[in-house]
């Protein structure tokens, strides 16, 4: 029964701005919509591992990665040989005793999908909670809805499913649900902001978004809960009253930036001269490192052999996150992809060659 449902993207706030329309409403003389002005609560984006843990009546709850399912025998970081011996017992002393919507909606079918950040530990390192104990940190919760349609026959009624109704339970419902001495925590344990944004003149919030963001990544506030200094990655933005969660967007630390952009929140699309400045843009030291990342996930070693996976996701993710500014830029996906595969093939022998160096190193010391 273990069915992998996917966490989304979260976008930059340009996407935000775009997906915003569909939000609109009518303007008093009706002759254009007019956007909304919406609340955002903005939290910590921790630096960890997607993770989640999802629960079904009738079955054994499942585990996965932002990309797979994982089991206690193809594991990720440890997360499924984790959760396997308390994630029944967290679901029902800590979830389903204190959340009467979870209860109610698992005991009529539907899947509860509770996604996390698995995060301290060795799972990333350049943040304040790298090397302290690993933790998983609820930042969502989901309820999909198995519907069905009753079809007659001739003789019978059975039912055929349908599309799944999913959506994102309202954090007043789970805030409170933790469980500190197992390493469980949530998001809304740690500081969280406020942000109005007028998406007619979203300009005027470039620079208040900026400032949190710098802040957090100053000193992180999950670090600082745990008594620990250090760097912080960015905030999470989420709108819950008109939009259910769904109109989401990230504003990332300059250090956790997968592009370089001259302003952290900008408004406006991105221009580059040419194909050269938009992979010096979009290619980034970080970008290919989380290329490395969803290898590693894979279970794909760093050989040669495996190049190809890594100059794929590499230009899929280029391609998905920064499509408008190539299309305001005029550069092609094919003229991108051929300046992208020079910088990227250099990143990944480098690594290549230090991964090498360090198992022959490991190997002698094993002899010795």
């Amino acid at each position: 029964m273990a069915n992998h449902i996917p966490y989304p993207e979260t976008p930059k706030f340009q996407q935000a701005i775009t997906d915003a329309k569909h939000y609109a409403e009518p303007s008093y003389d009706d002759h254009e919509k007019r956007l909304p002005i919406l609340n955002f609560v903005g939290t910590v984006k921790l630096h960890g591992a997607n993770t989640a843990t999802e629960y079904k009546k009738g079955y054994d709850h499942w585990c996965q990665s932002r990309n797979r399912i994982i089991t206690r025998k193809d594991d990720y970081e440890g997360f499924a040989e984790h959760m396997y011996s308390l994630a029944d017992e967290f679901f029902s002393t800590y979830v389903c005793a204190h959340c009467p919507i979870i209860r109610e909606r698992y005991q009529a079918g539907d899947t509860i999908v509770i996604y996390g950040e698995w995060c301290g530990g060795k799972v990333q390192k350049n943040v304040a909670i790298w090397g302290l104990p690993v933790m998983f940190v609820i930042i969502k919760v989901k309820i999909v809805n198995e519907l069905t349609t009753e079809i007659a026959s001739a003789t019978t009624i059975h039912k055929q499913p349908r599309d799944p109704k999913t959506y994102w339970l309202d954090p007043r419902e789970w805030a409170t649900i933790k469980w500190h001495q197992r390493s469980i925590y949530n998001i809304f344990d740690f500081p969280t902001y406020t942000m109005e944004i007028d998406f007619n003149n979203p300009t005027v919030v470039e620079e208040p978004l900026s400032q949190i963001a710098e802040q957090v990544e100053r000193e992180c506030p999950v670090g600082a809960y745990f008594n620990r200094k250090g760097v912080g990655e960015g905030v999470v933005w989420t709108e819950w009253t008109k939009t259910g969660g769904n109109l989401i967007f990230k504003v990332k630390g300059r250090k956790h930036l997968v592009t370089q952009p001259k302003a952290l929140v900008s408004a406006t699309i991105t221009k580059c001269a040419n194909v050269n400045e938009f992979i010096g843009y979009a290619c980034t030291e970080n970008r290919m490192f989380q290329a490395l990342d969803y290898m590693r996930e894979q279970n794909v070693s760093i050989e040669i052999e495996s190049l190809n996976i890594f100059l794929k996701w590499l230009a899929e993710d280029i391609i998905k996150e920064e499509k408008d500014t190539m299309n305001e830029s005029k550069i092609s996906i094919k003229d991108m992809t051929q300046a992208m595969t020079n910088k990227a093939e250099r990143f990944f022998m480098k690594n290549l060659k230090k991964r090498r160096k360090r198992n022959s190193r490991l190997k002698r010391a094993g002899k010795k």
